[in-house]
């Protein structure tokens, strides 16, 4: 019998994980930089959390499950919703509260390019201010992650679901197809025109109106505001939206992001959002938007809490491993093990052991034969791993202190005491 893994499930090994880690760790730093504080919630959370406010087609893709107690649970679909339970149950949390979480969740859909049934998410959010500078924020912040990984040309693309509401409202449309519509609309990138309007049409939509909603998509900039004003103009939800995407491109240039570009056809999915949405692209990704969220100031309300604003963004970990990987795995070093200690024979091999806690006390990433392996076979462990340097441990080396010193990339040997061997192994000097 051959056991596998969960389909849209993926194994890291070592040499992968060392990418991801990278990626991550320059994402994080980029997130504190920004004053962003590192928080985490559950894998899994009661039903009646992720069941909230999420959309029909969320919890289609919730993994729901009953524990031994026969309490429905379910594993979180994104960091957003126990975000939101977590601050409607904290009241004393300092405002503006700037949060940010590199977390797994799992959401059952189709595994195709680029998406996964568990998958990493990296979010900041930040929580307590309505002004559209904590979007712009979380934007650059996002934008400035992207960079950091070697990322150029981006593209913001921005819309409001204040100015969505509004034209389904127009359209007298809202109270039988409102989020419906939205959701058929943010599936227009992957399914196209031709498949939107043909799903508009199913849920019942006269012709005349799926053409007012598709041809409303088709717009983008300055146009787009004025054709939503001019058609639209009597919403308040719309003039709202107007005033938002207005704010926001005043912001841009403030905020580095000259390439901001409002786009009536990016619509997020997610029920929650309330106010400006937004995706990023970059330049010669082939694998979609690399970072998207938005506003949602209800949210957290829904669990209980004040009406509190808040806003986030969430990085594409996978999209961003997929595009990076050949890049990062060329700039690695292949281990972080600077020097293999090696024994000659079984009789010294207790002695590599002390020589090599010895250097790890000194701040030397190293490690011992574990294997009783012959010497050459030691050797061949170190060469096939790329560790650097071979410490060689025999007696007559013990005796007198000074060791051979195998340079395995320059293909050099060199008698040295222990101290030499710290200093090589850290670069402070040559052999």
């Amino acid at each position: 019998m051959k056991f596998g893994r969960p389909r849209g499930t993926r194994d890291f090994l070592p040499p992968e994980m060392r990418i991801r880690r990278s990626i991550l760790d320059k994402v994080r730093q980029v997130f504190e930089q920004h004053g962003f504080e590192e928080m985490d919630t559950p894998a899994m959370e009661l039903w009646e959390v992720l069941s909230t406010k999420g959309g029909d087609d969320v919890e289609r893709q919730i993994y729901k499950f009953q524990d031994k107690g026969e309490r429905w649970l379910g594993l979180r679909f994104d960091l957003t919703v126990p975000l939101a339970r977590v601050v409607a149950g904290t009241p004393d949390l300092v405002k503006p509260f700037k949060r940010y979480n590199i977390s797994k969740v799992w959401r059952y859909e189709e595994p195709q390019g680029g998406r996964f049934r568990e998958f990493l998410q990296a979010d900041i959010d930040i929580v307590g201010s309505s002004r559209m500078e904590a979007d712009m924020e979380c934007v650059s912040t996002a934008v400035d992650a992207l960079k950091e990984l070697g990322l150029e040309d981006f593209e913001v693309k921005m819309n409001d679901r204040k100015l969505l509401e509004g034209m389904v409202e127009s359209l007298d449309i809202k109270e039988r197809f409102g989020n419906s519509v939205f959701r058929a609309l943010d599936k227009l990138e992957k399914i196209g025109e031709e498949g939107t309007m043909k799903d508009l049409a199913e849920m019942g939509l006269d012709e005349v109106t799926v053409e007012k909603i598709t041809g409303f998509t088709r717009l983008k900039g300055e146009e787009a505001l004025e054709y939503a004003s001019s058609q639209f103009g009597s919403s308040k939800m719309t003039l709202d939206g107007i005033a938002e995407l207005r704010r926001l491109a005043e912001l841009s240039d403030s905020f580095g992001l000259s390439n901001l570009r409002i786009d009536f056809s990016l619509v997020r999915g997610l029920d929650y959002y309330t106010g400006p949405v937004f995706e990023v692209k970059a330049g010669g990704v082939q694998v979609g938007s690399v970072a998207g969220g938005g506003r949602y100031d209800g949210l957290i309300e829904k669990f209980g809490g004040p009406p509190t604003p808040a806003t986030g963004i969430s990085l594409g970990i996978e999209r961003l491993y997929e595009v990076l990987f050949e890049r990062v795995r060329n700039e690695m070093k292949p281990t972080r093990i600077e020097v293999f200690v090696a024994n000659v024979n079984e009789g010294v091999a207790l002695d590599a052991i002390r020589l090599s806690q010895e250097l790890l006390r000194r701040g030397v990433a190293a490690e011992p034969d574990l294997m009783g392996r012959k010497l050459g076979r030691q050797l061949e462990y170190a060469n096939s791993k790329r560790i650097p340097y071979v410490l060689v441990v025999g007696p007559d080396e013990l005796k007198t202190k000074k060791f051979k010193l195998k340079d395995m990339v320059g293909n050099r040997e060199i008698v040295a005491g222990l101290d030499q061997v710290v200093n090589i192994a850290k670069g402070q000097i040559n052999e």
